[in-house]
């Protein structure tokens, strides 16, 4: 239910239409996949779960996670990151989770996506083993979410224009600053997306007690 609540959440903040009717939209995913589960209490529905249970939660799993850590770490910033849980909880990270987010988790990661491709052996339940056409299908459900992420990449990256440094300066910087990329400031850049936390909210106090202030 978790992971269906987010799906819901997230095609509702980008699609305007759903937003307006969430409840229906909410219906008609509940409903949707209360259909496909019915295949799963059919008499070869064990066969279906353990398919789905075995490549839809497994590497594409763990590859979406290298992907978060990668994209929080490296291009949101760990010291960003790390000022975003100072503001909720009232405290920075230390330096061990800092190397943690930054280096151990990604490599960690990487290291479990890799060896669970190499290792993988044809699915099996008890003493029935899987076709070798049970398996394409297995890997084509786990690449349908893996593959959603260097296609984007590359689909965001061809969309920009500029020279192969400027396309990439504009892809990991956010909508809202691409006009300090564009400038080639990048002292401003790192001015202003790596300030203190303090010192920016010092500055929004000190114009909402001055509205007069120019």
């Amino acid at each position: 239910m978790g992971g269906m609540e987010a799906v819901i959440t997230g095609l509702a903040d980008d699609f305007q239409i759903l937003k307006q009717h969430r409840k229906l939209f909410t219906f008609g995913v509940s409903f949707g996949t209360f259909l496909l589960a019915l295949f799963c209490i059919t008499n070869g529905g064990i066969y279906v779960l353990t398919l789905l249970d075995t490549f839809a939660a497994g590497t594409s799993i763990l590859f979406a996670v290298l992907m978060e850590a990668i994209g929080v770490s490296w291009f949101y910033g760990v010291d960003r990151f790390s000022e975003d849980i100072q503001q909720m909880m009232g405290f920075k990270p230390g330096l061990y989770w800092r190397l943690c987010w930054k280096f151990v988790s990604p490599a960690f990661l990487l290291f479990v996506v890799i060896v669970s491709i190499i290792n993988f052996k044809p699915l099996t339940y008890d003493d029935y083993t899987f076709p070798l056409w049970a398996n394409r299908i297995g890997w084509g459900i786990a690449l349908s979410s893996m593959i959603l992420v260097p296609a984007y990449i590359i689909y965001k990256f061809m969309s920009v224009r500029g020279t192969f440094k400027e396309r990439l300066a504009y892809c990991i910087t956010p909508e809202n600053e691409h006009q300090l990329v564009a400038q080639g400031n990048v002292r401003q850049f790192k001015a202003y997306t790596l300030a203190p936390l303090e010192r920016r909210l010092t500055i929004v106090r000190d114009l909402a007690g001055n509205p007069g202030q120019t």
